[in-house]
């Protein structure tokens, strides 16, 4: 679950009524498009967002209940909410204090981001916020002792800033995946370029859970292979090792597996995956310039039989 830090800051702005109505409908857009990427995310504010001052004199109460904008606020009531910060964030050691400051401003939201490795989420309100990183500059207390430094934020105000942090939200989130169940049940988020054969889910609802990160880690690569596939490339540009299997066991039929119109097809490539020998086969479907999972699991050794007998 990937959380998005709001930042506070992006509300203090000489912006009108309507301008800043507009900025707020184009920041749910924005948490759309990070929900397109990871369904689970949650936006963490310092509070409630009620109670927030989108301008002087006009709180996001008065802006909710402006008909144009309740089919936004719909979408906003159903995303996981936090507040405050301190819910999410772990607390500090009693002799260490730390400051952000954003162009001399004090920060809580960039802070939180940055504390979390998370992202920080703008209203669009003014130029500042038009960068997809941010720079801030801290200071830390540390038993008496001072450290100055700057860091680099990952930053949000608009869809094309989640669309270059969408290769690090889907990683994010699948790295708070701690089971073949939840690999299963979150595909669509974290492997949007992926199909899969319909006994995908039971191989993921069995799979051990020491198999789960380097699962996880092989399906990530294979939806970037899956996402960057060119039309008129014979297969996608692997960034891990994808190779076909013996024409002996194609033979023995080792490697077919019901599709999902279910026809039995042959998904001769593959992958392996940790502890050995766990495989992941595929097959390219050119027609559809798509790659299609038909089976994860132990390496089998006679048709329809995987390889269960030894132990995880």
């Amino acid at each position: 679950m990937v959380l998005m830090f709001f930042n506070e800051k992006s509300c203090v702005s000489d912006c009108s009524q309507e301008e800043i109505g507009q900025a707020m409908r184009d920041f749910v857009r924005v948490c759309q498009a990070v929900r397109r990427v990871d369904n689970g995310a949650s936006l963490v504010s310092e509070v409630r967002l009620e109670d927030l001052e989108l301008a002087p004199g006009y709180y996001l109460a008065q802006w909710r209940n402006e008909s144009r904008n309740r089919d936004y606020w719909r979408f906003m009531r159903l995303l996981n909410r936090k507040s405050p910060h301190s819910t999410v964030l772990p607390a500090p050691p009693d002799d260490q204090d730390v400051e952000y400051r954003h162009n001399g401003d004090r920060v809580l939201g960039l802070a939180a981001a940055h504390l979390m490795d998370a992202l920080a989420v703008s209203l669009p309100t003014t130029r500042a916020w038009e960068d997809s990183w941010l720079n801030v500059d801290y200071v830390l207390l540390d038993e008496d002792e001072i450290q100055e430094d700057s860091a680099e934020v990952r930053h949000a105000s608009t869809p094309e800033h989640v669309s270059e942090h969408a290769d690090w939200i889907r990683e994010s989130a699948a790295g708070t995946v701690t089971s073949g169940a939840q690999l299963w049940e979150e595909r669509e988020s974290l492997f949007a370029s992926l199909q899969f054969a319909p006994g995908v889910e039971d191989d993921l609802r069995n799979l051990a859970s020491v198999s789960v990160p380097s699962v996880r880690a092989a399906l990530l690569a294979l939806d970037t292979a899956a996402a960057g596939w060119k039309p008129g490339d014979s297969e996608p540009a692997w960034p891990i090792k994808v190779v076909p299997e013996s024409d002996t066991r194609i033979n023995l039929g080792l490697c077919n597996f019901t599709d999902s119109d279910g026809t039995k097809r042959l998904f001769s490539l593959h992958t392996r995956f940790r502890p050995k020998p766990g495989r992941i086969h595929l097959r390219v479907v050119a027609e559809e310039g798509r790659v299609r999972i038909g089976y994860i699991g132990r390496k089998r050794l006679a048709e329809d039989v995987p390889r269960r007998s030894r132990r995880v």
